[in-house]
């Protein structure tokens, strides 16, 4: 190869390369569709929906005229937003939240635990086992030394030692299983952070 050809080369492996940095730093400046949506939904929540939304997740028996009296709003506006709400998936259920004692489960547990290998198609085979086990409240993908995060409700240990079997005889898959044993537990729920907004 010539001089002149390894200059030719070497400029066209600098344009291309020049090429390729203008496209990424274009990709990280324009947001991606995904993006651009999840900041139009919460761009599409005002200060009535919000202040609607704290009121309902605090307590969701409130009649509409009770919410509409609250943020300044008649009844039947008031159920057209939390038809709205709800049709969009921003309110995801009504629910009563029930006392674990109360009906026998007695023992709540936090379950780590770590897989084999943390590969998507046996991470969602386990999923899938795990939502249709009724002893599990809450599951989580997690970083750090475990895998998954699971919130466990049963009547007693014994009662556990039996889903931890049933868990562990479903799935090859998993390597590790450590369980933590709730001792107390001084606050749940699932209120979230938004008065700070609906209400300033």
């Amino acid at each position: 190869m010539t001089a002149r050809e390894i200059d030719r080369s070497t400029a066209r492996r600098r344009s291309e390369k020049s090429k390729m940095s203008g496209q990424a730093a274009q990709a990280s400046a324009s947001p991606t569709r995904s993006q651009s949506a999840g900041r139009e939904a919460v761009m599409q929540l005002d200060k009535i929906d919000f202040r609607l939304l704290d009121l309902v997740q605090r307590d969701n028996r409130l009649c509409s005229e009770q919410l509409g009296g609250k943020v300044g709003l008649s009844a039947s506006g008031v159920q057209r937003r939390l038809k709205r709400l709800r049709s969009t998936g921003v309110i995801e259920a009504d629910v009563s939240i029930i006392s674990p004692k109360a009906i026998g489960r007695n023992v709540t547990a936090v379950v780590l635990i770590s897989l084999e290998r943390a590969r998507a198609d046996t991470v969602d085979r386990l999923k899938r086992q795990i939502r249709n086990m009724p002893e599990v409240m809450s599951a989580f993908c997690v970083t750090g030394l475990a895998d998954l995060v699971l919130l466990v409700t049963v009547n007693d240990m014994e009662d556990y030692e039996r889903f931890a079997r049933r868990l562990t005889d479903e799935s090859s898959d998993i390597k590790r299983i450590e369980t933590m044993v709730v001792m107390d537990r001084f606050k749940a729920g699932f209120t979230l952070p938004i008065a700070s907004i609906a209400w300033c």
